[in-house]
């Protein structure tokens, strides 16, 4: 994986999950030349017009998902091309016309996870055709282009500070709400907490800030924990800028216990500093990674905690390095510890690297009878499983400079005494990694070959969201991860799960479950989707916000929500289906399912009017209004503190300048709480204009709500 480190812009490193290209390392190409200065690129024809390769190190790049690159100020040519070998291939993606672009590592260059994970190189080159006006590319007429701001992305989540619900002093710090200004006018006590920072912030590894020097050109932050651990401060200097919470000096274990964040002026001077905008970021997709492991047949015996005499226990950790001279097991001089092998015919060794160019092997030492001097010892040698029915002497020496499975036949020994490498016999240097051990009965069984995934761990964190498989190369695979609504990238036909798994652009069933994170990795298209949730029967009403389009259930109304001033938001209702990334207001009861189907986006915004969505549990901040059936009944009750969460498929709702509680207006001049049968066109339960339900059959004089409509009883 990819370490995330503090980059200075414009040089190569990696920034908030980006890996940026160092332009200052280009260099010319055949026809092509580079200018450090000015960034720019220029051509002499449309074919071998490359400059140097980009400098990504050849390695591992399976956690990236995209490349961007910024091309300005192009010259008589359409565009500019961008090429990647990986794992032996060679691909090219064409980019016309000025502009930001960025490309989908797999859906745009068809690599798959496993090509990704051997990249050779990156590079850019020119256009293979001239401009709209067909001039020629050539010495006379060449082409050119800036070129900027490359790099490799991975995906991230980000937690957005929402600034405009600061507070506007604490301690000896004010905020200026219009101009963005933090100030502070001593050098203690001159912290402010950034609202929506607290609780388990270890999905995060990154801080990120926008900032701008004032009066002074430097600040704190400092982050505080609710598990006793210490305060943290950080030294930081006004820019733009990313920081790990590692090199802040934020321990991994305390990450999960954050009581705040707060930004503070500096220790050593009073002043002021501009804050655009303050953020966390972290990796969104687990990799699940492939790891194969010899597994062992039943009825087989591990050397590795078998007794010898006196209770003497052989202990041997896998895998075991076996250099010259090194013994394991007992002792071969004197059988003292040995162990018993007369219910045994064979031993085995799963043997995964040698040397190559050396004289190495395993000698086996065996006694014959029970005796505590060498007369009795036997010295054997290890051959390949292969030979195991033709091989005669079993005293013959046998030399091991590969990985396979070998074998030595202990039937005719009763004890077996330890085992030693053959090179420090035959004086040259040479090793053997045994990974296994075990002796067996009958002819030797081979272990199987199996699978294991390596970070499966991850597929127990109810917080993971993704899950690439690609390069694995077994298919029927099957997982069942903690957080149901986990996406699965994978290539057709490799899973088994019928449900969460996205084969190029297309989730053929997503099945989203309440209560659980979902965020979309890329955009793709689900063919079918549903949602399943339970709107409280006694309130009638809730919140709602998914990532595609769904048909409203029967007896079920939504309603977005808009908010001007006053007391009330005003109700629009929805017509039959829920659009993709809009929040609403729910009116029913019980157990309902939302079916669609639809395009499902990665960076889609989810608000509509003063509603935002959530498909991750989320800190409210401080300021918002969340639906509760509180001391006044049912209505959106305004946030003051921080500890607030939004469950995933939630919303929230934003108000300026609003009162601590909001009614919803639904037309007709009539202004109620939020109660369920008000807010419907149905039913026959009876409200007062205060939004009290009327228990009596037979109401006093006066003005009801019954139906959402007023009504007047004489």
């Amino acid at each position: 994986m990819l370490t995330l480190a503090l980059l200075v812009a414009g040089v190569g490193g990696v920034k908030a999950g980006k890996l940026y290209a160092d332009l200052s390392k280009l260099g010319n190409g055949p026809v092509s030349t580079w200018d450090g200065t000015t960034n720019t690129m220029t051509w002499t024809a449309t074919s071998n017009n490359m400059i140097s390769n980009f400098n990504f190190a050849a390695g591992n790049y399976k956690d990236c998902s995209t490349i961007s690159i910024t091309v300005s100020d192009l010259s008589n040519a359409v565009g500019i091309r961008l090429q990647i070998k990986a794992n032996g291939q060679e691909k090219l993606v064409a980019l016309n016309g000025n502009g930001t672009f960025t490309k989908y590592l797999t859906d745009d260059f068809g690599f798959t996870a496993s090509d990704l994970a051997k990249v050779e190189w990156i590079r850019v080159l020119g256009s293979a055709w001239q401009n709209s006006e067909n001039n020629t590319i050539d010495a006379d007429h060449p082409a050119s282009a800036v070129i900027s701001d490359v790099y490799l992305s991975q995906p991230t989540r980000t937690l957005d500070v929402n600034l405009s619900n600061m507070a506007a002093s604490e301690g000896e710090a004010t905020w200026n709400f219009s101009t963005k200004t933090f100030a502070w006018t001593l050098t203690y006590s001159n912290a402010i907490t950034l609202p929506g920072l607290s609780g388990n912030l270890s999905s995060f590894t990154t801080v990120n800030f926008e900032t701008s020097a004032g009066t002074c050109d430097h600040f704190r932050i400092l982050i505080y924990y609710s598990n006793g651990a210490a305060q943290t401060t950080y030294y930081a200097s006004v820019g733009n800028k990313s920081v790990t919470f590692e090199e802040m000096g934020v321990a991994t274990e305390n990450l999960s216990s954050i009581a705040s964040i707060k930004i503070s002026g500096a220790s050593d001077a009073t002043g002021d500093i501009s804050l655009n905008r303050f953020w966390l970021e972290g990796p969104l997709v687990n990799y699940i990674e492939e790891t194969k492991v010899q597994v062992a047949p039943e009825g087989v015996t591990d050397l590795n905690g078998m007794t010898g005499a006196d209770n003497n226990k052989w202990s041997i950790a896998y895998p075991l390095t076996v250099g010259d001279g090194t013994q394991f097991g007992g002792d071969i001089d004197k059988d003292t510890k040995s162990v018993d092998i007369t219910a045994y015919d064979y031993l085995l060794f799963v043997v995964s690297d040698a040397s190559t160019d050396a004289k190495t092997g395993l000698r086996v030492f065996v006694s014959t009878e029970s005796r505590s001097d060498n007369n009795s010892r036997v010295t054997l040698y290890a051959h390949p499983i292969a030979d195991y029915s033709s091989v005669s002497d079993w005293t013959a020496q046998s030399f091991i400079t590969a990985s396979g499975i070998f074998v030595v036949k202990i039937s005719d020994y009763p004890l077996l005494r330890g085992i030693k490498n053959l090179a420090y016999w035959q004086g040259s240097a040479g090793t053997i990694v045994i990974s296994q051990a075990y002796v067996g009965s009958g002819s030797p069984v081979a272990p199987t070959e199996s699978t294991v995934v390596a970070g499966v761990n991850a597929l127990t964190d109810a917080n993971a969201t993704c899950f690439d498989v690609t390069s694995l190369t077994e298919t029927g695979l099957s997982y069942n991860p903690a957080n149901p609504n986990a996406l699965f990238i994978a290539n057709s036909g490799q899973m088994t799960n019928a449900n969460n798994v996205i084969v190029g652009t297309t989730c053929a069933n997503l099945v989203l479950t309440d209560g659980y994170a979902f965020k979309a990795p890329k955009d793709f298209t689900a063919t079918a989707a549903s949602y399943a949730t339970t709107i409280n029967s006694d309130a009638q009403a809730g919140t709602l916000c998914l990532p595609f389009t769904a048909t409203l259930p029967e007896n079920v109304k939504a309603y977005t929500l808009a908010y001007v001033s006053g007391d009330a938001a005003s109700a629009t209702a929805v017509e039959s289906t829920i659009p993709a990334n809009t929040p609403v207001l729910l009116n029913g009861s019980g157990a309902q399912t939302f079916a669609g189907s639809g395009a499902v986006s990665a960076s889609a915004a989810n608000q509509s009017g003063a509603l935002t969505g959530v498909f991750e549990a989320t800190t409210v901040p401080e300021g918002s209004y969340v639906l509760q059936n509180g001391a006044q009944g049912l209505g959106f009750y305004r946030v003051a503190s921080s500890d607030i969460i939004a469950k995933p498929f939630r919303a929230y709702l934003s108000a300026e300048s609003a009162p601590a509680r909001l009614g919803i207006d639904f037309g007709d001049n009539t202004t109620t709480a939020i109660t369920a049968t008000a807010a419907t066109a149905v039913g026959s339960t009876v409200y007062d204009l205060q939004g009290r339900r009327v228990e009596s059959s037979t109401p006093k004089r006066g003005i009801y709500v019954k139906g959402g409509k007023k009504v007047v009883i004489k």
